[in-house]
């Protein structure tokens, strides 16, 4: 018998198949082994003696079967943490997709306001920039207004004092009184001629050196350009109304003046006759 187990040997799958067998089934097995030999012992009494197995081959498949269900919940354990974890780093994505969806949503957000602010400021400069060339222009215009209304004025009392001279020189020559009247009021007509055209040439000058001066670094948009002609309109309505006001002035002046020397010349001629 010792002869037949030295000569035994082991296969390739025993081996493998032992030692991926779970460690209680091998001890099982190698319990039950140690009680063979034992049994085989000389001094060992075959009729008290008692396996620690009754009965392997139960033994063992009740040891596979727990080892099996045991794999079993340990499967179910390692399934239910990878879920959780897969759950875990699905939710963790999740929420740093929300956090990247708020984020642009926020810088988007924060870019649309910059640039309404910065369409808005351009706005009020570009108002700021309108009303102040208006503002600027509606100065020129009314210092260029006031201007001529002074030249007008002094005009007026030049010439009414040049009338009164005439007057007086007019007086004091009456036996030319007539053809001297003549002549001077043509010399006040041709003075007012030329005065005339002096100050609306000074007008046109002025007006001119105003409008180069406000358009000088203007960019002329179409509200720019709508302004500045309801303003000419304006100055265009402004001088002729004193252009008129100052014909009728000149017409009725001239009415009177020949009248007043005219009644005086026959008023003189009268006495004179009547002396004689």
């Amino acid at each position: 018998m010792d002869d037949t187990m030295s000569s035994y040997s082991f296969s390739h799958q025993f081996y493998q198949r032992w030692t991926c067998a779970p460690e209680p089934i091998r001890a099982a097995i190698t319990q039950e082994l140690k009680d063979i030999t034992t049994l085989l012992q000389n001094d060992t009494p075959f009729e008290s003696f008692v396996f620690n197995t009754h009965d392997l081959d139960t033994h063992i498949d009740e040891l596979y079967e727990n080892h099996e269900a045991e794999q079993a919940i340990a499967k179910a354990i390692t399934d239910k943490k990878a879920e959780e974890q897969a759950t875990a780093e699905k939710q963790q994505r999740e929420e740093q997709q929300k956090v990247k969806a708020a984020e642009d949503a926020r810088l988007k957000e924060s870019a649309r306001l910059k640039e309404a602010a910065d369409t808005a400021q351009k706005e009020q400069q570009k108002t700021e920039q309108i009303a102040a060339e208006k503002n600027n222009l509606a100065d020129k215009t009314t210092a260029m207004n006031t201007n001529d209304a002074s030249d007008s004025e002094s005009l007026s009392i030049d010439s009414t004092v040049e009338k009164n001279q005439d007057v007086e020189k007019s007086a004091a020559t009456q036996s030319s009184s007539e053809n001297k009247t003549i002549s001077e009021h043509a010399n006040v007509a041709n003075d007012k001629h030329i005065n005339d055209d002096h100050s609306i040439k000074a007008v046109n000058d002025k007006a001119s050196a105003a409008i180069k001066l406000a358009l000088k670094d203007a960019k002329l948009s179409t509200t720019h350009q709508e302004m500045i002609r309801e303003l000419e309109m304006q100055i265009d309505d402004y001088l002729s109304e004193q252009m008129m006001l100052m014909s009728e002035n000149l017409k009725s002046w001239l009415r009177a003046e020949v009248t007043q020397n005219l009644s005086e010349d026959e008023a003189g001629t009268d006495k004179e006759s009547k002396k004689s």
